[in-house]
């Protein structure tokens, strides 16, 4: 009887080539078998009426192109006072889209600012739901230690507020051509513009920087649902 006897070295090939066709079979698989992501489509923006000076716009578009046009990142220091440049930059090429009208799509999650009548123009956006402004009222903006524990000393009783303003507020010289809306917006974001009658000017400035615009929406919802009579 004759013993055939194979090398270990062509077995460990075999089973080498064995190993990398199933490999090459496999991926011609996946390959066959793979869905080609779809890109996702590109929203183009709404057309803007400007709210500015096309004339200012164009002039300060070129002032901040001027302040990036040489940037220096042979050193760290360089690089650093570079980036810094561009972030601030940013930021005013930001700044000046919105003040000429533009509404970014995340503009429900943005804090409005100071300016009334862009928070004016961007309302229509959102949905103010009144539940969830009593909610931020009472909670976390902590509107109720001054307007309900404090109201009538501190600041103007909650209750009533649409009453009051429709009533009382609007009918002051200072205040002609206003609507429920702007007042109560004012009265949140620049709450020292007008100064209630009988009040100090007691009144955080600070929400302008930290309330969004649907948080806004919400608790003006809120305060336009007080149309009960009001305690004082």
């Amino acid at each position: 009887m004759i013993t055939r006897y194979t090398s270990p070295t062509i077995v460990l090939a075999l089973l080498t080539l064995l190993l990398i066709a199933l490999i090459s079979v496999s991926l011609t698989l996946a390959q066959e078998t793979a869905v080609t992501p779809i890109p996702t489509p590109t929203i183009p923006p709404e057309p803007v009426d400007l709210t500015c000076d096309p004339t200012e716009l164009l002039r300060q578009h070129e002032q901040l192109t001027a302040l990036v046009a040489t940037v220096s990142i042979e050193t760290p220091p360089q690089a650093g006072l570079a980036l810094d440049n561009l972030f601030k930059v940013g930021a005013a090429y930001q700044e000046l889209a919105l003040a000429c009208g533009y509404i970014p799509p995340d503009a429900a999650d943005r804090p409005v600012g100071e300016d009334v009548q862009r928070v004016l123009n961007t309302l229509s956006r959102v949905y103010g739901d009144p539940i969830n402004g009593q909610l931020l009222y009472n909670g976390e903006l902590g509107c109720a230690v001054c307007h309900e524990a404090g109201g009538g000393t501190v600041a103007p009783y909650t209750e009533g507020t649409f009453t009051r303003v429709d009533e009382i507020r609007l009918q002051d010289h200072l205040l002609s051509g206003y609507t429920a809306e702007q007042y109560l917006i004012e009265s949140i974001i620049q709450p020292h513009s007008y100064i209630v009658p009988g009040y100090t000017a007691a009144m955080p400035t600070f929400y302008g920087q930290q309330i969004t615009l649907q948080q806004l929406a919400d608790v003006l919802a809120f305060l336009l649902s007080q149309d009960g009579p009001s305690p004082g």
